[in-house]
């Protein structure tokens, strides 16, 4: 089962960053685990070039940054205090960095943590419903993502939505999307988009007798069974009820089970990352997506579609990068 129990929690002590706290605590009071924060302070390249060339005897090392950092830890300990439990309490760590984002997502895969939480937006305004920083974070993370926004009510999650191309690669989700969704006590709907200029799901076989969607609605479920078994994820499998678009996922914990409404929707429209903006805006409480599908250079960028949905989605969303293995 997915774990956890070590997440991460980046603030730059704005309103947007806050969002996150409450939300990384009640991950923790289900999972248990520790919540640590971390402050990235940027590096005033230029203003320092500035302060030489004009001769001005300020050292940034030795002047500004101890202060700022002095000042950064007492506001850090303050809001760890303030907004998490003394059980879940962990560490916090103030960086001095050139690029946030990086120092984040570098962090966070050499620490170990199994969760990035952090606001949609802190201190910088875009056009987009995800801030750069946290855009760049999902986009350099391999760690999974949770961004939050300003509507989200982490007491009434009732629908957790992944979406899938059906590839394996977009299959990478499944595990947190199940574990999550356990935790919020909600159902899951898989959705999918066949795009009418061509999607990956023309490959799926049409079965005698069935329709196309039914035909993918179908392997999708199958494919997502394999792919746990390949995972060696031994006590998580998709049931079928025999109610079309209806199943549970089933979860063991040692001599007990436990079932989770799974519902599949397949729709049709001109592009996937419109089709998920429109229905996770109506009908998600968290979207949970796969960095890469079958159209991403796996080692190069985000996934075309999980990058426009990322930026621009009006939902809390969670993205998970497939493991290197998934890539070959």
């Amino acid at each position: 089962m997915i774990k956890l129990t070590k997440i991460l929690v980046p603030t730059d002590f704005s309103k947007g960053s806050e969002r996150a706290y409450s939300v990384a605590q009640s991950i923790a009071d289900t999972f248990g685990g520790t919540i640590d924060f971390i402050h990235i302070i940027p590096t005033l390249k230029y203003f320092h070039e500035s302060m030489k060339k004009l001769a001005v005897p300020l050292d940034m090392n030795k002047d500004v940054y101890p202060k700022v950092v002095e000042e950064s830890e007492a506001t850090i300990e303050k809001l760890m205090k303030q907004f998490l439990k003394d059980k879940n309490r962990g560490k916090n760590f103030i960086k001095i960095e050139r690029k946030p984002s990086e120092a984040i997502a570098q962090f966070a895969e050499k620490n170990g943590y199994d969760l990035i939480v952090m606001g949609a937006k802190g201190q910088d305004e875009t056009k987009m419903f995800r801030g750069s920083v946290t855009e760049r974070v999902i986009r350099k993370s391999r760690v999974p993502v949770f961004s939050i926004g300003d509507r989200f009510d982490i007491n009434n999650v009732k629908n957790v939505v992944m979406t899938t191309d059906s590839s394996e690669l977009s299959l990478a989700a499944f595990p947190l999307t199940a574990a999550l969704a356990d935790s919020f006590n909600a159902h899951v709907t898989l959705f999918h988009v066949i795009e009418l200029y061509g999607s990956v799901s023309e490959d799926i076989p049409r079965q005698p007798g069935k329709g196309e969607m039914i035909s993918i609605y179908e392997a999708i479920i199958e494919r997502i069974n394999t792919f746990l078994s390949k995972q060696s994820i031994e006590n998580m499998h998709i049931q079928r009820t025999g109610v079309t678009y209806e199943d549970e996922i089933v979860i063991s914990d040692g001599d007990e089970s436990r079932s989770i409404p799974l519902f599949t929707k397949i729709e049709k429209g001109v592009s996937a990352h419109y089709e998920i903006e429109n229905y996770a805006l109506e009908e998600a409480d968290v979207l949970i997506m796969a960095t890469h599908g079958h159209s991403g250079f796996a080692h190069l960028i985000l996934g075309s579609t999980a990058e426009k949905v990322a930026q621009y989605v009006k939902k809390p969303v969670i993205t998970v990068r497939p493991g290197e293995e998934d890539f070959k």
